[in-house]
């Protein structure tokens, strides 16, 4: 339902607003219908305050149409119409059994207080809603009731509580899919932002996360050229154009296996064997890097080719969660540097890697080309190779 809607509106702020105009929108036609029913009992008061009791909605209605931000306001109108619709023929008729036991209804109020709008409004809708049952049951002794009524048909009396029933049913039944849905988006959330391990180990001890893993592959990837290509683009395009690039590699990463670590302007960092070790996860890595290399050199992005280093290396590393806010998994260690510096020292194009992850690749089907010793920032001299491809045959 769309009534009462405005731009800002969030998704919570939707929901509420949806269950309190299906309220009115399904709750005034048996209200109009029961008054009507009433009439010629002669219980004139009683009456007026059952056509009150639905023209407030009913106005309300108008009012939301025309007014979404009194949303507030509207609902406190409509909560207070409710102990009045339940309180006043109580003491009319000059009693709670007397009434039909509709005074069980104020408890709704609190429920509706607490679905609409908040844990602030229910705990004052709470104590209003323990005054009203409480003059419901002391004013019936010190005013004389204006109808003088026998004890009410047992259906009377049953559909009361029933109706609290299963009107509370509901509203609970509510608030437990709408926890489990806002818990399940909570958790979807943390697991697209941590491995699913390191997630589940969060949830149950928020101290540090440090874990060691003797042999890991580490793959860093960084665009030839960015910054003067960012130059000629606005920064909606430039992030546009790094989201469609990263958001392919993310779905090689996750069909092969590996872990995207994090991204860094135009850099790419992503890992096979943490944070489950597993045994080929040189193989791993190298299968995502062909996959990089060969995407990129086949495809435009926005327009624009793409040129990729792509710097690879294995070894011991510690990973995990450090701090206490802005959660992120990441990687330590000379093995993380390394790599970064195969990517840094590489070849535009091309797949460098270092003597590790060579030694660990050489005997399984791949193709490399030597390229000699390179100067190496903070390493000195070391012999580095270009993984080529598959081997044929």
């Amino acid at each position: 339902m769309s009534i009462g809607s405005y731009p800002q509106e969030t998704e919570a702020q939707a929901g509420r607003r949806r269950i309190v105009i299906g309220y009115i929108v399904f709750g005034v036609p048996p209200r109009l219908f029961f008054t009507l029913d009433r009439l010629s009992n002669g219980q004139t008061w009683v009456n007026v305050t059952n056509m009150v009791t639905w023209i407030v909605p009913a106005v309300a209605l108008i009012v939301l149409a025309r007014r979404p931000h009194w949303f507030r306001r509207v609902v406190h109108v409509l909560l207070a119409s409710s102990l009045v619709e339940n309180l006043v023929p109580t003491i009319l008729l000059g009693g709670i059994i007397e009434a039909g036991l509709i005074v069980a209804w104020v408890g709704l109020t609190v429920i509706g207080a607490l679905i609409a709008l908040d844990r602030r409004a229910g705990r004052f809708w709470f104590v209003a809603s323990v005054l009203s049952v409480t003059l419901a049951a002391l004013l019936p002794n010190v005013i004389d009731p204006l109808y003088v009524v026998g004890t009410p048909p047992i259906g009377d009396i049953v559909g009361s509580l029933l109706g609290t029933a299963v009107f509370s049913y509901a509203a609970m039944a509510y608030f437990v899919r709408q926890r489990d849905r806002f818990q399940q988006q909570s958790d979807d959330l943390l697991h697209n932002i941590l491995p699913n391990e390191i997630a589940a180990r969060l949830k149950t001890d928020r101290t540090m996360i440090a874990d060691d893993f003797p042999q890991v592959s580490v793959l860093f990837a960084d665009v030839v050229g960015f910054t003067p290509m960012s130059a000629t683009m606005t920064p909606p395009e430039l992030v546009g154009l790094l989201n469609q690039v990263f958001t392919t590699f993310d779905e090689f990463a996750a069909d092969l296996g590996c872990e995207k670590i994090k991204t860094v302007g135009d850099e790419y960092m992503v890992a096979a064997g943490v944070p489950i070790p597993r045994p080929d996860h040189a193989q791993a890595i190298a299968e995502l890097a062909l996959r990089i290399r060969d995407h990129v050199a086949t495809h435009d992005f926005d327009g624009h080719r793409l040129t990729l280093r792509i710097g690879i290396n294995s070894g011991p590393v510690v990973a995990g969660i450090i701090g206490t806010h802005k959660f992120s998994y990441d990687m330590w260690g000379d093995t993380v540097n390394t790599a970064s510096r195969m990517e840094s020292s590489g070849i535009p194009g091309q797949i460098q890697v270092s003597p590790a992850t060579h030694e660990l690749l050489s005997h399984n089907g791949y193709l490399f080309e030597p390229r000699g010793l390179i100067d190496i920032k903070g390493k000195g001299q070391m012999d580095t190779w270009i993984l080529a491809g598959h081997l044929r045959g």
